[in-house]
């Protein structure tokens, strides 16, 4: 169905009259703190009791709107709306990462602030955009102008750390959408993402004096916080190594000495600004008097293994036209079994090879005597700026926003990757100045936030869509990807 004026002023109305209640049931999810755990448990809550509740949650809300719900063993939750013969997919999750660092407001409670900024850890990444989704085809429901195809919405609990949830309701789906978008990207549309290899580096640390060393709370963020105990030194040796420092602290614990280090944290994809808290330690230690002999080669082999971002210190500088250079985030770091296991994320070009990509990071790791283990590698997609699919979505935006935007690849991983003729579209920003600076207010940041005026923009985006794709995919001949 073709947009028509009068139809985009009832889209645009509606919207506008029922923001507060949009705002009333995103409070509700918010509530949540639905960590997903790395893995998954045994028992009926695969993700745990948190997301299996904001599922629940979710459920109830939609089945109040008028649309079907369906909880498929707790590792997803499925909302359906309309009728038809194909699917439109709309791939979103209930799931967050951590609510690390400082803030300002509190996490778990949904904040409007003066400004009309919302303020709350999932309000961008992705409750808020993926109710706004949900809330987009709710308005069409009561406008009486429902698609010709289903509306199918997928309400995911593991996105963020490992995407068990989509491979699972594709096993257990009798049909798939035949297209589908992710509201858990950038505006305006994502037509290419950065394959993404997660592994780990075990450097021996065996008769060393690190007593441990640990730090960040998910491997696909720059941590913000690290600590490393040396045993049999002062506080006073080990404070010169971070002299104006702004990040470290050191402190005497009896016989042993503690050094904690803040940072900022920014997502594995985009980690220009990120200060790593890892990094902070290791490049201050490297060299030190503190450290005995094995203690000074594991730290100097931490700090050089970060000593850029984009792939250089660890033997993978790559970059292409499309997608730009390789990215590299030590995330995590832990002590065990006399190693310093430091988890490693990775973002590497739509056209390169991840297994060469592997490869040479393997042997690059191995000729300093450092293990390589594999996690994961999931490959990149990238799908023309030309179909017509992205021409479709890009003159639906543009007929909101009225801004100056191209389509983009990124080194985010979302849904998108892992099902056919899907795109991310929306709903971040580009040009928002976050109130909190370059440390907060990020979708994996403290403050997490999002204006209400983009929210509800983006269910006007949304609600165009859904009416859009029906003229634009009529038997799939014009999809051209």
């Amino acid at each position: 169905m073709k947009v028509t004026p009068e139809i985009a002023n009832r889209i645009d109305a509606w919207v506008d009259a029922h923001q507060e209640e949009y705002l009333d049931d995103l409070a509700k999810l918010i509530a949540r703190p639905s960590r997903a755990p790395e893995g998954h448990f045994e028992g009926p809550y695969p993700f745990g009791e948190e997301c299996a509740a904001a599922l629940d949650e979710a459920a109830e809300i939609a089945r109040g709107y008028g649309f079907s719900a369906e909880i498929r063993d707790y590792y997803c939750l499925v909302l359906g709306l309309g009728e038809g013969a194909e699917k439109v997919g709309i791939l979103g999750h209930l799931d967050i990462v951590p609510a690390s660092g400082e803030w300002h407001y509190p996490p778990f409670a949904l904040t409007r602030r003066a400004d009309d900024v919302l303020v709350g850890r999932g309000v961008l990444d992705d409750k808020g955009p993926l109710w706004a989704s949900v809330f987009a085809a709710r308005c069409l429901k009561e406008l009486d102008l429902l698609p010709g195809r289903e509306l199918e919405f997928f309400c995911g609990s593991d996105e963020e750390c490992g995407m068990e949830d989509l491979a699972y309701y594709k096993k257990t789906s009798k049909e798939l959408p035949v297209v589908a978008f992710t509201p858990d990207g950038g505006y305006p549309l994502c037509h290419g993402e950065k394959g993404i290899m997660d592994f780990t580096l075990d450097i021996p640390a065996e008769g060393s004096n690190i007593v441990e060393f640990v730090g960040g709370v998910a491997h696909n963020v720059v941590p913000d916080h690290a600590e490393l105990v040396l045993s049999g030194v002062k506080a006073e040796d080990v404070e010169a190594c971070f002299a104006g420092s702004e990040w470290v602290t050191v402190a005497q614990e009896g016989e042993n000495v503690r050094i904690t280090s803040g940072g900022i944290a920014m997502h594995a994809s985009t980690p220009e600004g990120g200060v790593s808290a890892i990094k902070n330690i290791a490049d201050g230690l490297k060299g030190s008097p503190a450290l005995n002999a094995a203690a000074e080669r594991a730290i100097a082999y931490v700090s050089q293994s970060l000593a850029d971002y984009y792939g250089e210190s660890i033997g993978v500088p790559y970059a292409d036209g499309p997608s730009g250079k390789l990215t590299h985030v030590a995330g995590m770091v832990e002590t065990e079994d006399g190693l310093i296991r430091l988890h490693v994320n990775i973002r590497y070009p739509v056209t390169c090879d991840g297994d060469e990509v592997a490869g040479k990071i393997k042997a690059v790791a191995e000729r300093s005597g450092v293990g390589f283990t594999m996690v994961r590698d999931s490959k990149p997609i990238y799908i023309s700026a030309e179909s017509d699919l992205v021409r479709v979505c890009m003159s639906t935006i543009d007929d909101v926003f009225h801004r100056d935007w191209q389509p983009y690849t990124m080194g985010g991983g979302t849904y998108a990757r892992m099902m056919k003729n899907a795109y991310a579209l929306g709903p971040e920003d580009p040009d928002f100045a976050s109130p909190f600076g370059v440390a907060g207010g990020g979708a994996h940041q403290p403050d997490e936030c999002v204006p209400l005026d983009l929210m509800l923009k983006t269910m006007k985006v949304y609600a165009r869509l859904f009416l859009e794709l029906d003229d634009a995919l009529l038997g799939l001949c014009g999809l051209g990807i």
